[in-house]
C-alpha cells in the first residue's frame, strides 16, 4: 500500500526543530504559503521538495509519512 505525506506529521517534525513554516520554505526553495498548504494535506510536496524538506529538518522521509495501515477489504 502507498504511503503519503502527513501534513500533521510534517508540522510536529518542522515545530520540533524549531524552524518556522518561512525558514524552511527558503530552505528548499518554495513559498511559506506552500509549506502551509503542505502541512494541511491540501497538496502534496513533489519527491525532491519532500527530500530537501526531510534533509533540511534532519528527519528520515518516514517519518514524514503517514503510517502504514492495514487494508481492512
Amino acid at each position: 500500500m502507498a504511503r503519503s505525506v502527513s501534513g500533521r506529521r510534517l508540522r510536529e517534525a518542522r515545530k520540533s526543530a524549531g524552524i518556522s513554516a518561512e525558514q524552511l520554505a527558503i530552505s528548499v526553495g518554495r513559498s511559506a504559503y506552500s509549506i502551509h498548504e503542505y502541512e494541511l494535506g491540501r497538496v502534496t510536496p513533489g519527491t525532491a521538495v519532500l527530500i530537501a524538506i526531510a534533509d533540511t529538518l534532519g528527519r528520515p522521509i518516514d517519518d514524514l509519512l503517514d503510517e502504514e495501515t492495514a487494508n481492512a477489504a
